[in-house]
């Protein structure tokens, strides 16, 4: 089984905090490098922040919050003042800094405008555009998935893991490719690369 990574934040005399887990190293070490820079400007909250191999017995934050305002701004609503760190600083690490502003005060918006207005309308307004972005995701990942096999990784359900595409979206989006997953023979992987 591959390691997976977790970002792992150091406090004196706190416990440690670990988010994760992540599969790429590169977006563990993307995510600890915005983390890090973001609590430098903060002489209170003095940390070294690393990455680390994932442990799965351990209790890890997840690094990807939700990026829709209504999920959000619930999570914003609900948020100790004692958590650390705090919401906005891990969707900082997440989005970057400016991504992760226009984020929060569209979720803190949708939390002000809850009460007035037509909430179901700006509901479906939503719905419509997140199905788009939904698509475009669907679409690029399986561009990857696609990738991924011709680089080398013969494996589905490894690909699946990576991708989150579920089996069939990722057999069809082989064969559409002109690639024949099951015919492993034919691509000259070794069984260890390519059992299921």
């Amino acid at each position: 089984m591959q390691d997976t990574f977790a970002v792992t934040i150091d406090r004196p005399d706190q416990g440690p905090v670990r988010i994760g887990p992540f599969i790429a190293r590169a977006n563990a070490e993307r995510y600890a490098g915005r983390l890090a820079a973001i609590l430098r400007k903060r002489p209170a909250h003095h940390a070294t922040v690393s990455v680390d191999i994932a442990n799965p017995g351990t209790e890890h934050l997840d690094p990807r919050l939700p990026t829709d305002p209504w999920s959000l701004g619930d999570l914003a609503e609900h948020e100790d003042e004692g958590d650390f760190p705090g919401l906005f600083t891990r969707l900082c690490a997440q989005l970057g800094e400016e991504a992760a502003e226009n984020t929060w005060d569209a979720a803190t918006g949708w939390v002000a405008d809850s009460s007035g207005g037509d909430k179901r309308e700006r509901l479906a307004a939503a719905a419509e555009d997140w199905r788009s972005r939904r698509d475009d995701s669907t679409s690029a990942l399986t561009r990857i998935a696609v990738e991924l096999w011709r680089d080398g990784l013969h494996n589905v359900r490894r690909i699946g893991q990576i991708t989150s595409l579920s089996r069939t979206t990722l057999y069809a989006a082989l064969r559409d490719a002109g690639i024949e997953p099951t015919e492993r023979r034919a691509t000259g992987t070794k069984k260890k690369e390519t059992t299921e």
